[in-house]
């Protein structure tokens, strides 16, 4: 199929959620203006969990712009409910047979000079900083990620695959930014 980029429509799927089954993307999507759906690694992974922490926090600003956040995993629901402190005020879209990662050809790192070495070790010290704990393995320990930002149409107005764990735009940027 090939991988989408801004301007194309989104490829339909359905999908289940901690709480949900059966839902489907072309439906969802009439929910909001704007529909972000993220692809990350899966809930146990500590970068993972950072960033669905920075996402918690942008709760409010998502709302304010009439958009909704779905946060794509390698997670099983019960993994992830297990794992949870507290609700989340988003949807984490289940996949952990990787689906949907191959439904969008999102790939593994290939690359590891890629690596923004500076970034990482940042990132890193946010994590120990906020005490986060791996979690169990779960999918591709080498997964990559990707960005999808649609409007009610699924028509994509920002699309990005990433080269590395590096790589993407931060929780701030796709809010303040790029919906």
């Amino acid at each position: 199929m090939g991988k989408v980029k801004a301007g194309d429509k989104a490829i339909d799927f359905t999908f289940n959620t901690i709480a949900e089954t059966g839902l489907k993307l072309s439906d969802v999507v009439k929910n909001a203006d704007t529909t972000i759906v993220h692809f990350l690694r899966y809930y146990g992974c500590t970068t993972c969990q950072l960033d669905i922490r920075d996402y918690m926090k942008l709760t409010d600003k998502i709302k304010d712009k009439n958009a909704q956040l779905y946060v794509v995993l390698q997670s099983k629901p019960e993994i992830i409910t297990a794992s949870m402190e507290e609700a989340l005020p988003f949807d984490i879209i289940c996949d952990p047979d990787q689906q949907l990662y191959k439904l969008y050809e999102i790939g593994s790192l290939t690359d590891p000079s890629l690596i923004d070495m500076e970034k990482k070790m940042a990132k890193r010290a946010r994590v120990q900083e906020a005490g986060l704990v791996h979690g169990e393995y779960e999918g591709n320990e080498q997964q990559l990620t990707a960005l999808f930002i649609m409007d009610k149409n699924m028509v994509l107005k920002y699309a990005q695959y990433s080269l590395s764990n590096t790589d993407m735009p931060s929780s701030d940027e796709v809010v303040e930014t790029l919906i």
